[in-house]
């Protein structure tokens, strides 16, 4: 397990990055594969805070806590960790329906009369170009997924809520993403990025990418009910939108006489 300790505009002393790896590695009995966890250290006034991004499993995990001093601040984030691993271990153990890698499902019937299940993306992060391979295995014109955080800004907060879609549409792939800096802002859809995708070679073993931002989405702002509306009246067999009742990214689609939502797993 690789664990790295910085300080945000703070010199972490030896003792106390002693401190804060041993007590975060006491994790590792938690996962069968536990990758790696990046802890940020940081006093503001007289808040003495402890950060971490732990990956696991697959799985990405934050949490963020704030003491009179910073062995504290850690020991509380220990304690928090220990939790939010354990909860999502029992509610991944107890949850039967999803295919593996997948996230659950919600099965209801919309004001309309329509079917529609949710269905929860997995929350394994993974790149760009990762997501669209996956997308054109799965052979489908659209994906939405968790975006990894391959390299941390000691600078930034670490929630990492940054969802993206990629799709066809009528002008080629597309791909609209959430940045990280934003993810204290996400209720608000203007903070999204749009990038075209240029594929010049999208082999399995080395795909050659690129993605080019074009500014701002030209992304739907409707509820639930009005996106299976549009869908209705348009030829389109899926429509990602951006949910204005959850506040996020979503995609519709048809799935014969059903309506299938994918949703962000937070």
């Amino acid at each position: 397990m690789n664990i790295t300790v910085t300080g945000r505009h703070l010199n972490v002393s030896d003792s106390m990055r002693d401190y804060a790896e041993k007590k975060i590695k006491k994790l590792e009995k938690h996962f069968n594969q536990m990758i790696d966890a990046h802890i940020i250290l940081t006093v503001e006034k007289l808040d003495h805070i402890a950060e971490v991004v732990m990956n696991g499993d697959g799985v990405q995990f934050h949490g963020k806590e704030k003491a009179a001093d910073l062995y504290s601040s850690v020991d509380l984030l220990f304690e928090k960790m220990e939790k939010q691993v354990r909860r999502y271990k029992e509610k991944h153990q107890m949850h039967k329906g999803p295919e593996k890698g997948e996230g659950a499902t919600i099965d209801f019937t919309s004001t309309q009369g329509k079917e529609v299940i949710l269905r929860q993306v997995s929350n394994k992060p993974v790149d760009n170009v990762e997501a669209f391979l996956q997308m054109r295995m799965d052979k489908k014109d659209f994906i939405l997924f968790k975006k990894g955080v391959n390299k941390i800004d000691e600078d930034q907060t670490l929630a990492n809520k940054n969802y993206a879609v990629i799709y066809r549409g009528s002008g080629g792939l597309r791909m609209v993403e959430v940045p990280l800096e934003a993810n204290s802002n996400a209720a608000s859809a203007d903070h999204f990025v749009a990038y075209s995708l240029d594929v010049f070679d999208d082999s399995v073993s080395s795909p050659k990418i690129e993605f080019k931002k074009i500014g701002p989405p030209d992304m739907l702002k409707l509820t639930l009910h009005e996106a299976i509306m549009e869908i209705e009246k348009t030829s389109n067999n899926f429509l990602p939108f951006f949910n204005i009742e959850s506040e996020y990214i979503n995609i519709i689609y048809k799935n014969g006489n059903k309506y299938e939502v994918m949703v962000p797993a937070f």
